[in-house]
């Protein structure tokens, strides 16, 4: 039997594909696609897309990859973690609800508290503990409580909630799976012994809703068929998790995420809870997180702003890119601020909600230059500053690991974080990876049971 097996990490902007030839430690065929669109809608803390549409991406790219390596064993799925795909009588189609989703933040007019206040009041962090994560925004939880609060949808027990990668692997196969790294992130589940909290759910009014099957293991979940093409089905995997695999940080090692958004983690051999998040991991260890970091999308805060001032002011329409490289090219450090303070809170941190600000302007320092220099060094300081939550930093011994395409792509920010780190040793993990990760992961699923 061939041992091809096709790797999807659904991400956050897009969705990558490779072909690994497991056998010979091979890649056969990578491509990438957009990440379906974001719908409109009026109220900028909602974030949803159509379910469907992230279906109908993956089956497309496993065609594609199929016409460019015909023998093929099996598919793995890595996909973007908090959110859900919530699927309900009354909606005409099925919709994931991203991490970004901030709904949970609004008001509730019967109580005059945010949705989250009230959350908070419902699970105190005792609650909580064996989940591995506190109430906040972006969790599936949150933002599931807020929206039955507000009434728009009955409680109705046919409502189906899935992981993302759940709700794809039912559609291929017609059996309802999910992996525990991506349970475990939408705030019901319990980390130690693998199994959905139904008391949280039933404090916070959710009890009524159907969840997958929660595995801890790489089994085969099923088959998908189409036409000559024959594929086993492995359970969806947590991006995060997988893009640290795929770095080779053992336990003791730190690790900072910096993608469309931002994450630091640690790696631990024991469960021991702290002021972080607990993520089920592999190899029976855990990631300590602290999520919330500031990412990609806090520069684009300001990129955006860039953009729209050529547009309105030049008639000049220039991509996120576009202008990367302009400011790239005119700059050599992140010392170059100007004097100028930034504090890059344009989403909200681990501590606080978003509150970003632009400081000890001067009538010659604010320049373009000086701006991104001092976004950079505020990356730094609020890196520097969690690590001393994960872990003694002053007595860090490990190696240190920079991952994801925002700090691997963007020199001024590497630099600035490493040196506010100080780490004795640091290594840049390759900017795919989340294939590395998927690979061992790969080698784990063919070497295991056969699907029936």
């Amino acid at each position: 039997m061939s041992k091809n097996m096709i790797a999807l990490d659904l991400g956050s902007t897009f969705i990558k594909a490779a072909v690994f030839d497991v056998e010979r430690q091979k890649v056969l065929f990578s491509e990438k696609c957009h990440t379906p669109e974001k719908r409109p809608n009026e109220d900028p803390a909602v974030f949803e897309n159509d379910a469907e549409a992230f279906v109908d991406a993956v089956k497309a790219m496993i065609r594609r990859c199929a016409r460019e390596v015909p023998q093929l064993r099996g598919l793995l799925l890595s996909t973007q973690q908090h959110g859900c795909v919530l699927c309900h009588p009354q909606l005409e189609r099925d919709t994931y609800i991203s991490w970004q989703d901030t709904r949970c933040l609004g008001l509730d007019p019967g109580t005059g508290k945010s949705y989250l206040e009230e959350l908070q009041e419902l699970l105190p962090p005792q609650v909580m503990e064996n989940t591995g994560v506190p109430v906040k925004p972006a969790l599936a939880l949150c933002n599931l409580y807020a929206l039955f609060q507000q009434g728009g949808l009955e409680r109705r027990e046919e409502t189906r909630v899935y992981t993302l990668g759940a709700y794809i692997i039912e559609r291929l196969t017609g059996n309802n799976v999910c992996h525990i790294t991506n349970a475990a992130p939408m705030g019901f589940a319990n980390i130690l012994d693998r199994t959905w909290r139904r008391d949280i759910l039933a404090r916070t009014g959710l009890d009524f809703i159907r969840l997958p099957r929660i595995t801890a293991g790489l089994e085969c979940c099923g088959v998908y068929t189409d036409g000559d093409l024959r594929l086993e089905v492995y359970p969806d995997v947590g991006d995060v998790q997988t893009s640290v695999y795929g770095t080779g940080a053992r336990s003791g090692d730190m690790i900072v995420n910096i993608a469309t958004s931002g994450q630091l983690i640690y790696i631990s051999d024991e469960y021991v809870p702290g002021d972080y998040e607990i993520r089920p991991y592999y190899d029976g260890n855990y990631c300590n997180v602290i999520s919330r970091m500031p990412g990609g999308r806090n520069f684009d805060v300001q990129i955006d702003y860039i953009r729209d001032v050529g547009e309105k002011v030049f008639g000049q329409s220039l991509s996120r890119e576009a202008v990367w490289r302009q400011v790239q090219a005119r700059m050599t450090g992140p010392e170059e601020d100007g004097g100028l303070a930034v504090d890059c809170s344009f989403y909200e941190l681990p501590d606080r909600l978003a509150d970003g600000a632009i400081s000890h302007i001067s009538h010659v320092n604010l320049t373009l230059e000086h701006v991104i220099a001092a976004t950079a060094q505020d990356f730094g300081r609020q890196y520097r500053r969690f690590a001393g939550t994960l872990c003694d930093f002053s007595e860090f011994s490990g190696t240190l690991y920079l991952s994801g395409g925002a700090i691997l792509k963007n020199p001024i920010l590497r630099q600035a974080v490493t040196g506010a780190m100080g780490a004795e040793r640091t290594v840049a993990a390759s900017a795919d990876e989340v294939y590395g990760g998927m690979f061992k992961l790969a080698q784990k699923c063919v070497c295991g049971r056969e699907c029936a």
